[in-house]
């Protein structure tokens, strides 16, 4: 019987004087994730290859920091809304708000002082099967511009099946809207290895969302068969990527909206997998939530320096972010993501690491 073990250390300090932790959390197959308080972020991932040889599997940074410099969101929990809001922009029965703004004529992931550059209050819990990390955090009514104090708890747990669980928690006192996900950039053979186009991906859905050239969705739903992003069978992210279709062009690489079977949603089959051949690395997720995002880091480029004194660069990982912007009733984006003091919102995603 192996076991799970939970630690903390001083990650440094922010610009604030307050200090952050950073916490690793174990099981006895070697496998070992450390999560800061600093934004809910996922600083490293590491588990073994085929050969049992470990490695960290997710870009980021050595210290906090370079975490408050960085504009990538690396293995960021981001809110209160995931995804861009154009001109900062959106109604609630009539009533019109307006958001800070952080991006050309928009509101992106949040805004200026989003839930990924807050510091997060922070319990642990421990059991022989399971570790986790609680992280709390209070958004005042008006933060970025968004209505409603919102109180906000973000659950990590590592078990002995090499799973990591995120489970996500929001109330409101008044309507308001939150989309959350999380941001981890994942590379399977290593986060200083180099491009991920040899990496393999499957995802569950039938349907994607086009953009258009200002990259929000057309209001368009659209089959994917026979198009660059048919990942119903497993297939590698170079065959496509550098292809002269309009969404790869516009997105400078895989940057959409996949809106999930149902079968996905009902918890019968995953989310979207990854694999890579050489580590024999995998990551299954599943999730409650009805859309994904893949983007294959095509904004990186070069100006930040990493762990390991790593210089990113563009297409150095990927990331699948499962969220509730849009549904297949629903595309328009704040629709799908109204929360109400009546309703609390909860989701669950799991990550299972793996080997092909």
């Amino acid at each position: 019987m192996g076991s799970c073990n939970i630690s903390q250390q001083s990650f440094g300090q922010l610009s604030s004087g307050e200090t952050a932790q950073l916490f690793s959390l174990t099981n006895s197959h070697g496998t070992c994730i450390k999560i800061t308080n600093y934004g809910g972020i996922i600083s490293s991932i590491i588990t073994k290859d085929k050969q049992g040889n470990l490695a960290d599997i997710v870009l980021g940074y050595d210290s906090v920091e370079k975490y408050q410099q960085d504009t990538y969101y690396l293995g960021a929990i981001i809110g209160r809304y995931a995804g861009r809001i154009d001109q900062g922009k959106f109604s609630i029965a009539e009533q019109d708000f307006q958001l800070s703004h952080n991006a050309p004529e928009s509101q992106l992931h949040g805004g200026k002082k989003a839930l990924n550059k807050q510091l997060w209050q922070a319990k642990s819990t421990s059991g022989d099967q399971q570790v986790s990390l609680e992280l709390t955090y209070l958004s005042p009514d008006g933060e970025e511009g968004f209505p409603g104090e919102v109180s906000f708890k973000v659950k990590y747990s590592l078990t002995m099946d090499n799973e990591l669980l995120v489970e996500y928690f929001a109330s409101t006192d008044k309507t308001t809207i939150v989309n959350l996900t999380q941001h981890s950039y994942f590379n399977l053979a290593g986060h200083n290895s180099g491009d991920i186009l040899n990496h393999r991906v499957t995802i569950n859905a039938d349907f994607f969302l086009p953009m258009n050239e200002r990259i929000y969705p057309t209001g368009e739903l659209k089959s994917v068969s026979g198009t660059p992003h048919d990942f119903t069978r497993s297939r590698t992210i170079s065959e496509d990527i550098d292809g002269q279709d309009e969404q790869i062009q516009i997105g400078l690489g895989y940057d959409n909206y996949w809106l999930l079977n149902d079968d996905v949603l009902e918890q019968k089959i995953f989310t979207a997998k990854i694999e890579e051949p050489n580590s024999g690395r995998s990551v299954t997720l599943y999730s409650d939530q009805p859309s994904m995002i893949l983007y294959t880091a095509n904004y990186i480029d070069g100006s930040h320096i990493g762990k390991d004194n790593c210089r990113y660069q563009r297409r150095d990982a990927l990331c699948i972010e499962p969220q509730r912007a849009y549904d297949k009733k629903n595309r328009s984006s704040v629709n799908a993501c109204i929360l109400t003091p009546e309703q609390p919102f909860y989701s669950k995603s799991r990550y299972i690491f793996d080997l092909m």
